[in-house]
């Protein structure tokens, strides 16, 4: 049995209902939170990336996490919602007089994992999760959760378990991510829970009506359900030349480790598109020390998502770090033998390059589904509980998902977890609406915007603070009701926020 120890960590009138603190147990961080009446104590860090919850906000009963709004449940811990995998230790609260007494493990760990069922042998169903990634990740363990103990196949074309695919064009792209970072759960961990992880593996067709899958070695799978989570294809030029050695993509960690090491042995390189893994990638390689430019046809980067004025000040962030623009040009052709040395604008310019990093989004990775219906992006219609059609859910880059009057297919990671996550729950019986935000970050030259909501076109921007400061909010708002706001710098103050 863990030996507890008993401190007093704050007084009964130091924290109204709604409030929370952070306090000192000894050693350990606590988050200190007063609902209803009620005291509650809780390991005080994001299992994430460490962020202090403190700082975040309380929704009832529900943490939000400051830094990239992971939920937890302030009554057991629970994690509720990506991209934290993991929950929180909870500690007794007394309360003595006007002092709040918290007891605390000597070895208190700073995670937990959420309670999952085990696998039965005798259970014969079988449950299918095409893809590796964030939703497929989540959806294995939401089965588990869920109740769920029949076999649990997760198939995936890499040949490692699902990682952190952001790290890959920022701190792991620059080399300063070590790899023991990137998985997000260990080979064990798949074991222990029953997941199986089919490494390597390649579909060529989803019959959808039959729940049956052909792989490419010509083997069929069947079974009673099935999750679609395959992501994205990274979008190509479509121009000789661009399959080339030095011409790169950046979706995969195998993408990422191969730019890397290229890296080492080059000095310039042309960055083909100005949007979200254009940038980063341009940021990541200018710190590996490449003379960086960017080419985009747009005039300004992220017009159409954050505005022009917003757009403008985030290319100023990277030109002020060094890196060079031709925005409004589209690329002509890649010349060069055996690598490409020049790539060719619209307008005649030649810029001479070492590398091309090719990145102008991805679309959905649905070319191998028969029998279903695509929407004309590619991607896949559900209903408001994740369902595409019998037995068959669909999740993250892939999916078209109600939200109120609108229907959005969002590319983001922390959608994907949590769309995902709610995709197993509902396969193992849940039965539950998918209603949660819409919300993701972007690192731009080591400032970190924040965006909550979805604001499909906007008629007007209303600013607190400006894009040039060092701290603003951008509200967007479609007749007149905020549908998405952006930050930097106001983190708590956005994890407060509902949109």
């Amino acid at each position: 049995m863990m030996a507890l120890r008993d401190y007093v960590v704050a007084r009964v009138d130091e924290l109204q209902n709604g409030q929370m603190k952070e306090v000192k147990a000894g050693e350990t961080d606590v988050l200190l939170a007063r609902v209803d009446g009620t005291f509650y104590a809780l390991y005080g860090k994001c299992t994430h990336y460490g962020a202090p919850l403190a700082q975040g906000a309380l929704h009832g009963r529900r943490v939000r996490c400051p830094w990239h709004h992971a939920c937890f449940d302030l009554t057991d811990g629970r994690r509720l919602e990506a991209p934290a995998l993991d929950g929180l230790p909870t500690y007794e609260v007394q309360v003595r007089g006007e002092e709040i007494i918290v007891s605390v493990p000597e070895d208190t760990p700073d995670r937990v994992t959420n309670p999952m069922a085990k696998a039965d042998p005798l259970n014969p169903a079988v449950y299918v999760i095409l893809g590796g990634g964030a939703a497929g990740a989540f959806a294995a363990e939401g089965l588990r959760e869920g109740g769920f103990t029949g076999r649990i196949l997760m198939i995936t074309a890499e040949d490692t378990v699902p990682y952190d695919r952001p790290n890959c064009s920022k701190e792991y792209l620059q080399g300063e991510a070590p790899e023991e970072w990137m998985p997000l759960r260990s080979e064990a961990f798949y074991r222990e829970n029953g997941i199986e992880l089919l490494k390597n593996c390649r579909v060529t067709q989803v019959d959808v009506p039959a729940r049956r899958l052909t792989l490419a070695s010509g083997e069929t799978l069947s079974c009673e359900k099935l999750l679609l989570c395959m992501g994205g294809e990274p979008r190509r030029l479509g121009l000789p030349g661009e399959n080339r050695p030095n011409v790169f993509l950046l979706r995969t960690l195998a993408d990422s480790r191969r730019l890397q090491e290229t890296a080492r042995q080059s000095r310039r390189a042309v960055v083909i598109g100005s949007s979200f893994i254009g940038l980063e990638g341009a940021m990541s390689l200018h710190k590996l020390g490449y003379e960086v430019t960017v080419v985009g046809p747009e005039p300004v980067p992220f017009a159409k998502v954050f505005g022009e004025e917003v757009g403008r000040q985030i290319q100023q962030w990277h030109e002020d770090a060094g890196i060079r623009f031709r925005l409004g040009r589209k690329t002509d052709r890649l010349e060069g033998e055996e690598k490409v040395g020049r790539v060719v604008l619209d307008n005649g310019e030649v810029l001479e390059t070492d590398l091309v990093l090719i990145g102008i989004g991805v679309s959905p990775a649905t070319g191998i589904v028969s029998g279903l219906a695509l929407e004309k992006d590619g991607g896949i219609r559900v209903d408001r509980f994740l369902q595409a059609a019998d037995g068959v859910f669909a999740a993250g880059d892939i999916a078209h998902v109600p939200h109120g009057d609108e229907v959005y297919r969002i590319e983001h990671w922390k959608v994907a977890g949590q769309q995902g996550y709610h995709a197993g729950l509902n396969m193992a019986g849940a039965n539950r609406p998918y209603e949660a935000q819409p919300f993701f970050w972007s690192l731009q030259q080591d400032k970190t915007l924040s965006y909550l909501g979805h604001a499909q076109g906007f008629d007007r921007i209303a600013f607190d603070g400006r894009p040039e400061d060092d701290s603003f909010r951008a509200d967007y708002l479609k007749d007149e009701t905020v549908r998405a706001t952006l930050t930097l710098d106001r983190d708590t103050e956005l994890a407060e926020r509902d949109v």
